[in-house]
C-alpha cells in the first residue's frame, strides 16, 4: 500500500499503476502475486541462501542473498512472465521497452530483522521488489510516500528514485525480493514469453 506523508502530492491511482506529480512526475507499477505457495517457497529460499559476505556490504544492513541468486531460478523466472502478461497492455509504452532492450541483471533476497536498516539510495535503472512479507515501510522521501508491504505486493520503479528507511523496529522479518532491469544479455525476457527457456 502506498501512503501519501505530503499533502502537496498529486497522486492519480489507476488500476494497475500510480502517478505522481509532485514533485516530479513519476509513474510507479504495482500489484499483488497472488501464488501464496510461491512466496512461501522464496522466503525458505532467502533464509537458507543468506550469503554472509553480503551482510552490511551494501545499503542493506541486514541479511542478503549474492546479487545473482534468483537470476536463473524457475520461480523468479515465472514471476518476471507474469508482470510482463498482467501489465504489457496496460502499460506497453514501458514493457514493450523492456521486450526490446532490456533484462533483469541482478536478483537478489533480503531479510531484514529489528534493528536492522536500509541506506537511502537510489538505482541508475528500472527496478522492483515483491514483497514476501508483512515488515517495515520503506520511505521514498522525494516523493513524500511510503510504502506499507503485505505478502506478494510488487512494485516497478522508475530510476533514481531515492528510497530506504531507518532502523526496523518491527519483530517480524521483513523478506523481499530484488531486481534490477538493463541492457543486459542474463535473462531474455521475449524468448521466456514465448517459452523458449527451459525452466527445468
Amino acid at each position: 500500500m502506498i501512503s501519501i506523508l505530503n499533502k502537496n502530492n498529486k497522486l492519480e491511482e489507476n488500476k494497475n499503476s500510480i502517478n505522481i506529480t509532485y514533485p516530479r512526475t513519476v509513474n510507479i507499477i504495482f500489484g499483488n502475486y497472488p501464488y501464496v505457495d510461491v512466496i512461501n517457497n522464496l522466503i525458505i529460499d532467502i533464509k537458507n541462501n543468506l550469503d554472509p559476505n553480503m551482510k552490511n556490504y551494501t545499503n542493506v544492513k541486514g541479511g542478503m542473498t549474492n546479487w545473482d541468486y534468483f537470476i536463473d531460478k524457475p520461480l523468479f523466472k515465472n514471476f518476471i512472465v507474469y508482470l510482463i502478461n498482467k501489465h504489457q497492455v496496460t502499460h506497453s509504452n514501458i514493457f514493450e521497452y523492456f521486450l526490446e532492450k532490456n533484462t533483469i541483471s541482478n536478483s537478489w533476497g533480503n531479510e531484514i530483522k529489528k534493528g536492522d536498516s536500509l541506506n537511502f539510495h537510489s538505482h541508475p535503472c528500472f527496478h522492483g521488489v515483491l514483497y514476501l512479507t508483512k515488515g517495515c515501510e520503506l520511505i521514498l522521501p522525494e516523493l513524500n510516500l511510503k510504502i506499507t508491504p503485505e505478502p506478494g505486493d510488487y512494485y516497478i520503479f522508475p530510476p533514481e528514485i531515492l528510497h530506504g528507511f531507518e532502523e526496523n523496529k518491527i519483530e517480524q522479518n521483513r523478506y523481499s525480493l530484488i531486481f534490477n532491469i538493463t541492457e543486459n544479455n542474463r535473462f531474455d525476457f521475449e524468448k521466456k514469453i514465448k517459452g523458449k527457456l527451459n525452466d527445468k
